[in-house]
């Protein structure tokens, strides 16, 4: 039996929608195994996808696949869509088609332009054999995306990353972290064995001043109409790189302050009740005593969990957001380059249902990940109870 790996051509889209249904079921979440045409397009793109089969050439049925999404303008990739034939597993199918495409992705040759710098992924906690995958090919764990996707029930999922070399080396160092980040991130960096951000000050977050009764009676418009959210949000941001910056994410919500003229830009996934917070065209502090009220506004809506990317040295964004019952879930370490340094970010998250872990299986490498973010949901969610801290 004879197994070689090589490009995905659009003939392959029957066999691999089936492949991925056989495997996942018909609950799986993406496109990008699901929508022939999202599927087709996607092969046809080879400049933003790397979409690798495992083919029997003996009987020539597909025994994996697995997919690289590459965005060079911000020189990072995504690695989805791993799956492999129940005729196949037990061969390290996966294994190979993403040491494979990890090749392929960090060993590209030519200018400066084409180079990614990480390779991140993340992967679900209905079973471990994702994560001992991406753990067992070089990934390492970063943190958790907690009650992210609600699917059959809601679903926490895991966040791994890979470097190409030299990328660490070039840590952006910072003067100061909240006392708050400062454990996840010192998880993080024994995950990667760094410790280059480990030297800054650890200082608390400054008391939020108490916020009058008619600070908060602000409200919110949604306009959720994708075409209009991403073309304005290219006519607004186009020359701010760092407005822009959120991988593999779209705008395609309009969250509107009627008060302050704000306008938050967010990617809203209504199957999930998933939403990315991405930019606003003000400093997000401007909500200072209204993001409650924007949060209840949201839940109405229908969206249960909240995430956003900061970059580590925003002290007081970071602050602000912590202060506005977000909880640090995750680090991406060297995530983004600036003037020659890679900087950190922390993923924030809120979640608008009870946490509920009973039904996941993670593996063991994110446990302090889990243990941390439950500690620090405890100390925020039931602090009324006496004696309840963790």
């Amino acid at each position: 039996m004879s197994l070689e790996i090589e490009r995905a051509s659009k003939s392959d889209v029957g066999e691999l929608i089936g492949l991925y249904v056989s495997i996942y079921g018909k609950d799986y979440p993406l496109d990008l195994g699901t929508n022939a045409e999202a599927m087709k397009n996607a092969i046809d793109n080879r400049e933003e996808f790397l979409w690798l089969i495992m083919r029997d050439k003996e009987s020539h049925l597909i025994a994996g696949s697995i997919i690289f999404e590459l965005d060079y303008s911000f020189k990072i990739g995504k690695v989805m869509g791993a799956v492999v034939s129940k005729l196949y597993q037990g061969r390290k199918v996966a294994t190979r088609l993403i040491k494979e495409g990890v090749s392929l992705v960090f060993d590209c040759e030519g200018s400066a332009d084409y180079k990614i710098h990480s390779l991140y992924a993340t992967a679900r906690t209905v079973g471990l054999s994702s994560q001992f995958m991406l753990i067992n090919s070089g990934f390492s764990p970063l943190g958790i995306f907690p009650n992210a996707r609600k699917i059959k029930t809601y679903e926490s999922l895991t966040l791994l990353g890979m470097f190409a070399p030299g990328v660490l080396d070039r840590r952006a160092i910072l003067s100061r972290i909240s006392k708050r980040v400062q454990p996840i991130l010192k998880i993080c960096n024994e995950a990667i064995g760094r410790e280059d951000s480990m030297h800054a000050k650890v200082v608390a977050c400054p008391i939020t001043k108490e916020v009058s009764e008619e600070a908060s009676e602000d409200e919110f418009e949604f306009i959720f109409a994708p075409s209009f959210v991403e073309k304005r949000f290219a006519e607004k941001f186009s020359e701010d790189p760092e407005s822009m910056f959120y991988p593999f994410h779209k705008p395609n919500l309009i969250i509107s302050s009627i008060e302050t003229d704000m306008e938050l830009y967010a990617s809203f996934n209504k199957k999930d009740h998933y939403c990315v917070l991405i930019t606003a065209n003000q400093s997000i502090r401007n909500l200072e005593g209204k993001f409650n009220k924007l949060a209840f506004s949201m839940k109405e809506l229908g969206i249960y969990y909240v995430e956003t990317l900061v970059r580590m040295d925003y002290f007081e964004t970071i602050c602000f957001l912590l202060d506005n019952r977000f909880l640090p879930s995750a680090v991406y370490p060297a995530m983004r380059e600036e003037d020659g340094k890679m900087h950190d970010y922390i993923l924030l998250t809120r979640t608008m249902v009870p946490l509920d872990f009973s039904d996941a299986s993670i593996h063991p490498a994110f446990n302090p990940y889990v243990y941390e973010y439950v500690k620090q949901w405890v100390n925020l969610n039931l602090s009324i109870v006496e004696g309840i801290h963790l």
